[in-house]
């Protein structure tokens, strides 16, 4: 990835880089059944989409993110290849369950339960989000269903969440009910530094130009 790109502005960039080149490398290597995708090519959407994730989070639940990270390439696994497979098992359950499962890392029960924990409070993070800002949200993924174009945003939780280890897991919700009950929960905190990537200086401000776009006839 071009260093360019990269970010250096803040204590936890230096960390957030590495992972976000970690999880480049292998994003590169996904095979698709339809060959390789354009995205795969985008280098600064999948930064500015990765590092806006990454940076709602604290350091020691990144520091164990990366811990998963580099234990998976010295195991010959690739965690983004991992990831689409899970959401399969909701997208297309029999493909899933035939050709995918099989070769994938059980799920424990433990984790089962913080993946579903995790998703459920970042879906309810979501719907937040959605009533303050309905344009901005609207320009996203769907947040439920299976059916569509695009993967949902619970799916796409889901099946990212499944590739973290229990100890990275547990660090994320303990994260993420820090902000529970507040204003700027970690919806608000992704979407605010992905708007400042596309060149807005406030959620407001993308909410407005959104809904401009929205509405042109």
């Amino acid at each position: 990835m071009i260093d360019e790109i990269k970010r250096s502005d803040t204590p936890k960039d230096h960390l957030i880089n590495e992972i976000i080149e970690e999880e480049w490398l292998m994003f590169d290597q996904v095979e698709n059944e339809g060959g390789r995708a354009g995205c795969q090519d985008d280098a600064w959407t999948f930064y500015a989409m990765r590092y806006s994730q990454h940076s709602a989070f604290s350091e020691k639940t990144l520091e164990s993110y990366r811990q998963d990270l580099r234990q998976a390439r010295q195991e010959g696994r690739n965690l983004l290849t991992e990831k689409y497979a899970y959401m399969m098992e909701f997208t297309q359950p029999d493909y899933f369950d035939e050709k995918l499962r099989p070769y994938l890392p059980p799920v424990s029960s433990e984790k089962e339960e913080l993946v579903d924990q995790i998703a459920n409070l970042s879906l309810r993070f979501e719907r937040e989000f959605q009533q303050a800002y309905p344009a901005f949200a609207a320009a996203g993924r769907p947040l439920t269903g299976t059916g569509g174009r695009d993967v949902s945003f619970h799916i796409y939780t889901i099946g990212e969440l499944k590739t973290y280890s229990v100890r990275t897991l547990r660090y994320y919700l303990e994260d993420m009910r820090k902000t529970a009950d507040e204003r700027e929960n970690t919806a608000f905190r992704v979407h605010r530094t992905t708007a400042g990537f596309y060149g807005y200086q406030t959620l407001e401000e993308a909410e407005a130009a959104l809904n401009l776009t929205r509405f042109a006839p």
